[in-house]
């Protein structure tokens, strides 16, 4: 038993330890001046990630630039490949079209008696000249023949210099397939990457071995718009292309491979060329019918140079974070400080508001400024509350009764106006006018008034098609009269009229719309013509005038403003708008609007109404 307490009490203490030292160090914190804990958290979220961001981004970033270098030549060099692939299988064609072409065996196994007959022979035979003419990455073309006869240009006789060349003895070994090598042409003795062919006749006799010469201004024109610095060299042995001319015929250096450890495919060299440290990506692959011969593009990527302008870019941000870091470290500090000091005054000052002492006086005392302010800021809180319950709402309160006296003395004004005052007042001018005689005068006062009951009396219920048409009628006959013969109108009606049913204002805007924006400002007489019309699908209204119209461009923008679904067009289009967007809202998406126009043409307006005689249920109801 004694064994079992002193056990417990052992775990009591071992156990407790840590939670005391937890406790401790929790105490620690909040007792540390504010300053200090800002402080810290600082250097712990921001100082230290920064730094180490800084270092991992200075390291990636490094990567990241040399692989996408790596990628960009690895995309370049297929592109290259690709087409010196075209170019290494034309000569090949070539190639293959002279060794199956019985004149080249005519040629040279017939027996001549002088020199005119072999140049004649020669004349005979001009397939070199098409070549060389139709195929421009061909420089030339010779055939080194056996037989002992006069040469020219093309045929060159073998003699024993020429026989005993490597390239000859490597041509003659490889009984008829294809050699690339490294040589130069027999007459200009300029070197060229050449391909070597042995040709025999049909009953196997050698007849000579054919050069077909790459023209370097071709490989010039493939890689000229290399990023980096490309090699192509044969065999791993011979460089044959570079924008460098010195470089032509020397040893790749920069590979570092015999011949036969070269892989096929694509590989990356780390190496140091002309002293300077260099990736080497290196792409190998077989001409088209080279079984023994392969051919390396090799771009040189100089770690320095790609390198230099992400360095500069990294220096700079590395000196803009420690300048950051500095200033960030110079403010922090003073805001500390003034924190520290605006807390120490913010705690004791609303200790006093709370207490109703508004003489402030700085006092210091206390250990962790933050759990006093909250304390305080809850008794400060409740006092505002109380002031703004017994000063704001009071005001709030006062405000609104203000603004409701204002709307209703608005309401009593707008209600002195009375309508029949305003059509006795009509009728009254239009008989003055009668009375004087003047008839005109008396007509417009009588459509003005019929005009403007109407626009009183107008609710959002539909009317009788036909009584729109009238608004309508009436308001040209106005326009008429302001305008005198420069405006003239039509109306024509193609079906029945009495049993439709619209709502108000949906024809009046479009007509006031051809009149304002089409006819005032057309010269010369202006007409619009208002046909209306049904087929098994719609009601179909058109306005038609010969005004100014609009350009194409116009018109598709009016279109636009017309299919949004808020109201957002011109003054000039708020009137088709809007009734575009009533049509579509009640009838549905199918009817609505469509707008025609041309430059100095004229405008048409078609409106699409359902084919509704009448009231629909939702109409009825609704008028209920």
């Amino acid at each position: 038993m004694m064994y079992s307490r002193t056990k417990t009490t052992g775990d009591r203490t071992v156990g407790g330890t840590p939670m005391k030292l937890l406790e401790r160090l929790l105490t620690w914190l909040t007792d540390i001046r504010i300053r200090h804990k800002l402080l810290g958290i600082y250097i712990v979220v921001t100082l230290i990630p920064v730094l180490l961001v800084g270092i991992y981004l200075n390291y990636g970033m490094r990567e990241v630039v040399l692989n996408n270098s790596l990628n960009e030549t690895h995309a370049n060099i297929d592109k290259l490949e690709m087409r010196l692939n075209t170019v290494f299988n034309r000569a090949t064609k070539i190639s293959d079209l002279i060794y199956m072409n019985k004149d080249v065996e005519k040629l040279l196994l017939q027996s001549y008696e002088n020199n005119l007959e072999i140049y004649n022979a020669y004349n005979l035979y001009p397939i070199f000249d098409e070549y060389l003419k139709y195929y421009n990455e061909i420089e030339n073309i010779q055939f080194f023949m056996t037989k002992d006869i006069i040469t020219n240009s093309y045929f060159v006789y073998a003699d024993k210099e020429i026989t005993s060349k490597e390239w000859y003895q490597q041509a003659l070994k490889k009984k008829g397939y294809v050699s690339w090598v490294y040589k130069e042409d027999h007459w200009t003795k300029k070197k060229f990457l050449t391909l070597t062919r042995a040709v025999y006749s049909s009953n196997n006799q050698l007849l000579g071995v054919l050069s077909v010469y790459i023209s370097p201004d071709v490989l010039n024109e493939i890689s000229k718009d290399e990023v980096y610095d490309a090699y192509i060299s044969l065999n791993n042995e011979t460089i044959v292309h570079n924008k460098n001319r010195d470089l032509i015929g020397t040893e790749p250096t920069f590979l570092n491979h015999k011949s036969s450890d070269i892989e096929q495919g694509n590989f990356v060299l780390d190496t140091t060329y002309q002293e300077e440290e260099v990736k080497v990506n290196v792409r190998s692959f077989h001409p088209e019918k080279a079984l023994e011969d392969s051919i390396q593009i090799a771009a040189i990527i100089p770690v320095k140079e790609v390198m230099q302008e992400s360095n500069t870019v990294l220096l700079k941000g590395f000196i803009v974070v420690i300048g950051c870091i500095l200033v960030s470290i110079t403010l922090i500090v003073l805001f500390i400080r003034t924190f520290d000091r605006r807390v120490n005054l913010l705690k004791h000052a609303m200790n006093k508001v709370s207490k109703g002492d508004f003489e402030l006086r700085k006092q210091i005392e206390g250990k962790d400024e933050i759990g006093e302010v909250y304390r305080e800021l809850s008794i400060t809180a409740e006092s505002i509350k109380k002031l703004i319950n017994e000063v704001y709402i009071h005001k709030i309160k006062e405000e609104k009764w203000k603004r409701k006296q204002k709307e209703s003395e608005f309401k009593m004004l707008s209600s002195q106006i009375n309508p029949h005052f305003l059509y006795n007042t009509l009728e009254m001018i239009r008989m003055k006018a009668f009375m004087n005689k003047d008839v005109e005068v008396a007509n417009i006062v009588k459509l003005l008034s019929k005009m403007m009951r109407s626009g009183l009396e107008r609710t959002d219920k539909p009317v009788s098609l036909e009584h729109e048409i009238d608004i309508v009628t009436t308001y040209l006959e106005i326009q008429k009269l302001r305008f005198g013969e420069k405006i003239e109108y039509e109306i024509s009606t193609e079906c029945d009229l009495t049993n439709y049913k619209v709502f108000p204002l949906l024809l009046q805007p479009i007509v006031e719309n051809s009149v304002i924006h089409g006819l005032e400002n057309k010269e010369g007489r202006g007409e619009l013509q208002i046909i209306v019309k049904e087929n098994s699908n719609y009601l179909m209204i058109d306005v038609k005038d010969n005004g100014i119209g609009i350009t194409k461009s116009e018109l598709e923008k009016l279109q636009l403003r017309l299919d949004q679904s808020e109201e957002q067009s011109t003054s000039n289009s708020i009137g088709l708008f809007n009734v575009h967007q009533r049509i579509k809202l009640h009838y549905g998406d199918e009817f609505g609007l469509k707008v025609n126009s041309e430059k100095n043409i004229g405008t048409t307006v078609t409106l699409y109404l359902p084919l509704r005689k009448g009231l629909d249920s939702n109409e009825k109801s609704s008028n209920h």
